[in-house]
């Protein structure tokens, strides 16, 4: 008895030590709720036969998802191949984005935000049969309102894969200025970080009630070239460090998007 109980401890040992480890990328999806879609986007990369015969592609059959749910689950780690990607993959609900991955078919890889795994081009080319072509639609408004209330009109379509979701639902535009750095106060890209974090308390107390991001565009050891995410009734009254009116100016965002469907849209 004790030595039957010996062996059932052992054989439970290495059946999870053969789960442990695995990561499966859409385990945390309960498909079987309804409203989810998985879209596949054709990135521009090298050639590969099985990417140009798919193409676009998109499922939102439950037994597919649970099938690739399955089937996408990966162990053996990839070393991040210098190599672009075939397809933007993308778990969609309602029209929008709640997770994405990048996969090359060539290098045999897929990325995600829990690190970079050997894609077997299997693991697709068996859902080939499965999978639906989208509509692509390119929207092009002509003014900023007119994207906006157009975004937010189609999220509630029901034949809307996706939609993306673009910086300019919070802000218009963006401009750069330079932040040189005190004489003896170290290295400035080194401290990146620890800067934009003193520069957005700073920004923000000079101007209240102004929304903005701020994100580091390089520099040297001297200074830091910050891009500024904001409305443009920021960058006309900013005034707290060195623009370069010809490099530095203010920069509207594009306003046109791409859409996708189930059917074609009018």
């Amino acid at each position: 008895m004790i030595a039957n109980k010996h062996i059932i401890i052992v054989a439970l040992l290495l059946l999870s030590s053969a789960v442990f480890g695995q990561t499966q990328l859409l385990g945390k999806y309960d498909f079987e709720k309804g409203g989810y879609c998985l879209l596949g986007l054709r990135s521009s990369s090298d050639r590969n036969g099985l990417a140009d015969s798919i193409g676009e592609f998109y499922t939102d059959d439950i037994k597919v998802l649970n099938a690739i749910k399955k089937e996408w689950t990966f162990k053996k780690p990839s070393p991040k191949y210098a190599c672009g990607y075939h397809y933007t993959v993308i778990i969609c609900k309602k029209g929008q984005e709640i997770e994405s991955f990048s996969i090359n078919l060539n290098c045999n890889e897929i990325a995600t935000n829990r690190g970079y795994f050997y894609f077997d081009a299997s693991k697709l080319r068996m859902f080939k049969s499965n999978f639906k072509k989208p509509f692509r639609k390119v929207e092009m408004p002509t003014t900023l309102t007119e994207a906006r209330n157009y975004r937010t009109q189609i999220l509630s379509k029901p034949t809307l894969i996706y939609t993306p979701d673009p910086i300019w639902i919070k802000y218009e535009g963006t401009f750069k200025f330079t932040f040189v750095c005190a004489k003896g106060s170290g290295d400035c890209l080194d401290n990146e970080k620890k800067i934009l974090a003193e520069l957005t308390s700073e920004i923000a107390k000079k101007y209240p009630g102004e929304k903005f991001e701020i994100e580091g565009r390089g520099g040297s050891s001297e200074d830091l070239i910050v891009e500024v995410k904001c409305n443009r009734s920021l960058a006309d009254k900013f005034k707290l460090y060195k623009r370069d009116l010809e490099y530095d100016k203010w920069e509207s965002f594009s306003i046109n998007f791409s859409t996708y469907w189930t059917i074609k849209p009018k």
